[in-house]
């Protein structure tokens, strides 16, 4: 099953081990640039915090896209007809409440 991000059209989700190895990839060539602008510039730790923040921030949601496409299998899903459908009494000749 092909799961999506943002819309029908959007990209398609990674699986589970291709988001790791990219958060490595990218953590890796990041993590230079991030020490080196630093030590250029000390004063940028401010922005330089937040968009480390916001790298993670994007990693996590396409973590989350992954794990809920790898849990969420065409067997585990509910049909059309079930989605919606109001819950039935199994015995239909049992008795009602009448509670309220």
């Amino acid at each position: 099953m092909e799961i999506r991000s943002q819309s029908k059209t959007g990209p398609v989700v990674a699986s589970l081990d291709d988001i790791t190895a990219k958060l490595n990839q990218q953590t890796d060539s990041l993590k230079q640039q991030w020490r080196d602008r630093l030590a250029h510039d000390p004063s940028s730790f401010a922005r330089l915090e937040v968009e480390i923040h916001d790298h993670f921030r994007h990693l996590a949601d396409q973590m989350t896209a992954s794990l809920l496409a790898d849990a969420t299998t065409p067997s585990g899903q509910a049909g059309p007809e079930k989605k919606g459908a109001l819950a039935v009494p199994a015995d239909h000749g049992a008795p009602r409440s009448r509670g309220g």
